[in-house]
C-alpha cells in the first residue's frame, strides 16, 4: 500500500513538472522572436486624423508616411508647424513618405559610399527608398508594432542622424526583427532639416521668432502625436524612449533641453553625438541668415521675397552654412561656452549615452594616407593641429592602453575619435547628468571592430556602425551576436530604463564609480576605460 502512495506521488510530482516545464516553454521570452501577433495582410489603425492602412511583414505591423503635421512649403515655410489636417477613408500607408529637401542621400539607400548595404542589411527592398522623393512637405513619420492591440507596449521614437543637414527615419522600417523579438512600438520621424528647419528670421520679423528651432518644432510636434496616436498602434504614450545616434543625439540632447517637450517622454538615449546645446546664439544666427539673403540677391526690406523661391534655389544659396537649433529663449535657452550641462528639467529622465572608439574611421580616408610607424606622429600633428611634442605624447598615450595591438591607421582613427565630440563627448554627457543626483544614467563606449563599410578591410568602430545592430538589421553574420547584445540591452532600457539583461548585468554610471559597459568581443564592464584618452582634451 505505501508503494502504491508512494508511486502515485511520484507520478504527481512528475506530472507537475511537466507541467510547469510546458508553461516555461510556452513563456514568451524578450530577445525570440514571438511577439508578432498581427494577421491581417493590411492591418488597419485608426488615428486622430483619420484611418491608416499599412502591410504585414511576418506578424509585425508597417506603417510608413502617416502625417503628423499640416504642410510646411508656401505660407508655412520657416514657422512652426500645426498638426496634420484629417482626411476621408482610409489612408494608404504602405508606400515611404516625403524625406526632407536636402543634398545627397540617406545612408540606407544604397549610395556609393558602402553605407547602404551595411545600413540596410542587405536587403534594400525591405525599406522602399527607391520610390522615396524629398519634399518641403516631409512631416511624416513610420510606425511598426508587433500587435495592434490595447497591451500599452514601451515605444521607441527614432530621430534620425546626419547632422541638422540630412537624413531621414527610414532606417526603422527594417527593424521589424527588433519590434518582433522585443515587444516594443517603434516610430521614426521625418523633419525639416538644413536651412528648412533651422534658418533664424526672428530679428526681421517677430512672427518667425521660432524659425531657427522650426526643425525641432517638428520633432516636438511627432511626439505630441505620439503622445495622442500611439496607444491605437498598441503602445502606451506614458513610456516613450526618444533614441539618436549622431545628429539624432544631439537632437534628443536638444530636446531634453526644451521646457516645452517635458513630458512627451520619459527616457533619452543619446549616441555618438554627444554636444553643446544652447550655444548658437540669436545674433550668430541672424548673421548667418544676411549671408543667404546676400547670396538670394535680397536685403532687410525684401527678405520675404525668400518665402516664395522654389525650395532649391534657398538649397543651393545655403551651401556651407552650418544650420543648427537657435538658442532664441523661447523653445531653447541660450547658454554661453562650450561645456556640456545636464538640464534640471530632465533630472529624472533615465539616460543611456555612449560612442565609439574609432568614430572617424568612416569619414578619414586612412586607406589612402599610408599611415605607418615611421610617420604616425607626424599624421597626428597635422590632422589634430598641434605640435609634434603635443602628438608624440598623445601616441604614446593611446598605445600604452591599447589591448589589441592595433595598426598604426588604428591608433590614428583612436586618437582623432576621442578628440571629437562624437567620441569623447559622451564621457562628459554621462558626467554631467550623473552629477545631478537624479535619474540614473548608464555609459557605454563600443570597441567592437565591425566590418569596413568600403569592403578595404580597415575594420574599426566606426560611427554609426553600431546603429542598425542595435535595430537588428544584421549584414554580415558575425555581428549577429552583438546585434542581439546591443539590441536586448537597448529594448530592456526603453522598457524599464535599465539596460541590463540576465546576459549583461550593467551597473549605473556614477561620478564617483565610472563603471561603463565596453561592447567588444568580449563584452565587459570597465571603469572608466577612457580615462587615459582624456589626454586629448589637456
Amino acid at each position: 500500500m505505501k508503494n502504491r502512495i508512494l508511486l502515485a506521488s511520484l507520478v504527481s510530482l512528475a506530472c507537475l513538472s511537466l507541467t510547469v516545464s510546458c508553461a516555461r516553454t510556452a513563456e514568451k521570452r524578450y530577445g525570440e522572436p514571438v511577439f508578432g501577433t498581427v494577421v491581417e495582410k493590411e492591418p488597419v489603425a485608426q488615428t486622430t486624423c483619420g484611418s491608416v492602412r499599412g502591410e504585414n511583414r511576418n506578424g509585425i505591423a508597417i506603417f510608413r508616411g502617416i502625417p503628423y503635421g499640416a504642410p510646411v512649403s508656401g505660407e508655412g515655410r520657416f514657422l512652426p508647424a500645426k498638426p496634420a489636417v484629417s482626411w476621408e477613408g482610409v489612408r494608404d500607408c504602405t508606400k515611404n513618405g516625403p524625406a526632407a529637401i536636402q543634398d545627397g542621400v540617406p545612408s540606407i539607400s544604397g549610395n556609393p559610399s558602402g553605407l547602404g548595404e551595411y545600413f540596410n542589411g542587405g536587403h534594400p527592398e525591405l525599406f522602399g527608398t527607391a520610390d522615396e522623393k524629398k519634399d518641403e512637405d516631409c512631416l511624416v513619420l513610420n510606425v511598426l508594432t508587433p500587435g495592434l492591440d490595447k497591451a500599452g507596449r514601451p515605444v521607441v521614437v527614432y530621430t534620425h542622424g546626419g547632422g541638422f543637414a540630412t537624413g531621414t527615419g527610414t532606417l526603422t522600417i527594417g527593424a521589424d526583427k527588433w519590434a518582433r523579438e522585443e515587444d516594443i512600438v517603434i516610430v521614426g520621424i521625418n523633419h525639416r532639416l538644413n536651412v528648412f528647419g533651422f534658418l533664424y528670421l526672428g530679428a526681421l520679423d517677430n512672427e518667425y521668432a521660432s524659425s531657427g528651432m522650426a526643425g525641432m518644432l517638428d520633432l516636438k510636434l511627432a511626439l505630441e502625436w505620439v503622445r495622442d496616436n500611439i496607444a491605437s498602434f498598441g503602445g502606451d504614450p506614458a513610456k516613450v524612449t526618444i533614441m539618436g545616434e549622431s545628429g539624432g543625439g544631439m537632437k534628443v540632447s536638444t530636446l531634453m533641453a526644451m521646457d516645452s517637450a517635458h513630458g512627451l517622454f520619459s527616457k533619452a538615449i543619446v549616441e555618438s553625438g554627444s554636444n553643446v546645446v544652447g550655444n548658437f546664439s540669436k545674433e550668430a544666427a541672424a548673421a548667418q541668415t544676411n549671408i543667404l539673403l546676400d547670396r538670394l540677391n535680397l536685403d532687410s526690406k525684401s527678405w520675404k521675397q525668400i518665402l516664395t523661391l522654389p525650395a532649391e534655389e534657398i538649397l543651393n544659396a545655403s551651401r556651407g552654412l552650418q544650420f543648427a537649433p537657435v538658442a532664441d529663449d523661447i523653445n531653447l535657452k541660450y547658454i554661453p561656452g562650450n561645456e556640456i550641462i545636464a538640464y534640471d528639467i530632465s533630472k529624472d529622465i533615465p539616460l543611456l549615452v555612449g560612442s565609439s572608439a574609432d568614430e572617424m574611421g568612416v569619414f578619414v580616408p586612412v586607406a589612402e594616407m599610408g599611415i605607418d610607424e615611421t610617420n604616425l606622429t607626424v599624421e597626428v600633428a597635422q590632422g589634430m593641429h598641434v605640435s609634434m611634442e603635443r602628438a608624440a605624447k598623445l601616441v604614446e598615450a593611446f598605445k600604452a592602453v591599447d589591448k589589441k595591438g592595433n595598426a598604426p591607421w588604428h591608433t590614428y582613427l583612436n586618437i582623432t575619435s576621442m578628440a571629437s565630440f562624437l567620441g569623447g563627448g559622451a564621457f562628459n554627457q554621462a558626467m554631467a547628468y550623473a552629477g545631478q543626483g537624479g535619474a540614473p544614467v548608464f555609459h557605454y563606449l563600443v570597441e567592437y571592430d565591425a566590418p569596413s563599410p568600403f569592403g578595404n578591410g580597415y575594420d574599426c568602430a566606426w560611427h554609426t556602425a553600431d546603429l542598425p545592430l542595435q535595430m537588428r538589421v544584421v549584414l554580415h553574420p558575425e555581428t549577429e551576436f552583438l546585434s542581439k547584445l546591443m539590441a536586448h540591452s537597448w529594448a530592456a532600457f526603453i522598457r524599464n530604463g535599465d539596460p541590463s539583461t540576465e546576459e549583461l548585468p550593467w551597473p549605473a554610471f556614477t561620478t564617483d564609480g565610472r563603471q561603463v559597459m565596453v561592447f567588444d568581443d568580449q563584452t565587459r564592464v570597465e571603469k572608466d576605460p577612457t580615462a587615459p584618452y582624456r589626454i586629448v582634451s589637456e
